[in-house]
């Protein structure tokens, strides 16, 4: 294991509805992974969203490469360069159910939790200025994540060893996202102690599901191909609000916590109810990542 950083003060869990999204830094990364991994036995589904510094390149030209390979070569060049700033992660367990806390009104509160990462220094590093400026409308503080954020290595090595932890008894973890190639390379690229990532899409989702022990889906590529034209080629948002997805009120930023908790409630909802076959079919849908399969 890393040496642990000292400790620093973290920004308090933001509540919106009945979501407590847990923020997660250097002085609470570990207490907050083992209680990941704790949860994990009772709720195997993580769904994941990654918040980075934008992108800097663009697809590469040339007819001989396939569309799945030029984006993948689009998602491997800016992954390889740039950092990961956040990352959200929303756990549930086969019925959909989210792990809960109790608030101070003795009232259930569900939990959802956000990773800041210190790796990105806005005024050194290379990034795309209206990546930026969104994220810092989103209220997204980059000084206070350099400051206060947890390195992606002390997270990624103690992930690593909370995975390799969970009883041989546990159902393996199911790891989701929405539109997911850029966050499951980005985990891949975390949980590679920041080697670059693998030359084709083939050969990241297999990385993938081996460094995360589980399988990986992408609701984004079930709601393109389970039938209804309506989802086809929908946002985030769009798809939560045509699948009756409940709604958080107020509106959260549109960061990577209350984005996996989205992703989380998206893919309960097709994996359940509205791919054609039912909860056995959907798994025709594991390792296919929207662009690049």
């Amino acid at each position: 294991m890393f040496p642990i950083p000292p400790p620093v003060i973290p920004a308090p869990a933001t509540v919106v509805g009945r979501l407590q999204i847990v923020s997660v830094g250097a002085s609470n990364y570990i207490e907050e992974l083992n209680r990941i991994g704790f949860l994990l036995q009772m709720f195997p589904y993580v769904a994941i969203d990654t918040e980075y510094p934008g992108t800097l390149h663009g697809a590469p030209a040339g007819p001989a490469l396939t569309t799945a390979a030029r984006y993948y070569a689009f998602v491997k060049a800016n992954v390889d360069e740039l950092p990961a700033l956040q990352l959200g992660l929303t756990l549930c367990d086969e019925g959909g159910k989210l792990p809960e806390a109790i608030d101070d009104q003795g009232g259930s509160l569900q939990l959802a939790w956000e990773f800041n990462f210190s790796d990105f220094d806005i005024a050194r590093g290379r990034h795309a200025p209206e990546s930026v400026r969104f994220l810092m409308s989103q209220g997204f503080h980059f000084d206070v994540a350099r400051e206060y954020g947890v390195p992606s290595a002390y997270f990624a090595d103690w992930l690593a060893g909370v995975l390799a932890r969970l009883p041989h008894w546990c159902q393996p973890p199911t790891w989701v996202a929405f539109g997911g190639a850029f966050d499951f390379a980005y985990m891949v690229k975390m949980l590679s102690g920041g080697q670059p990532l693998p030359d084709t899409p083939e050969e990241l989702v297999a990385r993938a599901r081996y460094l995360l022990r589980g399988s990986v889906f992408d609701a984004k590529c079930m709601a393109e191909h389970c039938g209804r034209p309506e989802l086809c080629g929908a946002g985030l948002r769009t798809v939560a609000a045509v699948l009756g997805v409940p709604q958080l009120h107020p509106a959260p930023p549109r960061l990577a916590g209350p984005k996996s908790h989205a992703a989380c409630r998206i893919y309960s909802v097709m994996r359940t109810t509205l791919v054609h076959g039912g909860v056995g079919y959907a798994y025709a849908y594991e390792g296919l990542i929207d662009g690049i399969y």
